[in-house]
């Protein structure tokens, strides 16, 4: 099995991500680690801190006995279309997100990647507040 976690260095993200580990530790699960940086949204500075956080996380999954991967994109699809993208092509079987309260005028105006990837992913998502 493989589960995959989109991860961009948030609070909420971080929730989702120890989900994903515990969850890949009870069912022998290999975790995918997938961090979409759109087009000019990053500085090097806050790519570096990412790819540190990552690399970190990935020794300690596999510290703890987890077959851990990560990957970082910066093409100029949206976050919603990488990970939908990268979930098809790496066969994963569960997404686990986290999820950000905004009001409906904000999900509106900026759209949802958490919403497009529930809608359109090819495997059950799991959301996590």
């Amino acid at each position: 099995m493989k589960i995959m976690v989109a991860f961009d260095g948030s609070e909420k993200a971080e929730r989702a991500l120890a989900i994903a580990k515990e969850l890949s530790k009870l069912m022998t699960a290999e975790l995918h680690i997938f961090s979409s940086l759109e087009e000019g949204g990053e500085s090097n500075g806050s790519v570096n801190r990412l790819s540190s956080i990552l690399k970190d996380t990935q020794i300690k999954c596999r510290a703890s006995g987890i077959i851990c991967r990560i990957e970082i994109s910066d093409n100029e699809l949206s976050a919603a279309e990488n990970i939908i993208n990268y979930a098809k092509n790496n066969s994963i079987d569960q997404i686990v997100l986290g999820l950000r309260k905004r009001s409906k005028v904000g999900k509106m105006l900026l759209g949802s990647t958490s919403r497009t990837v529930i809608l359109e992913a090819s495997c059950p998502v799991l959301t996590v507040k």
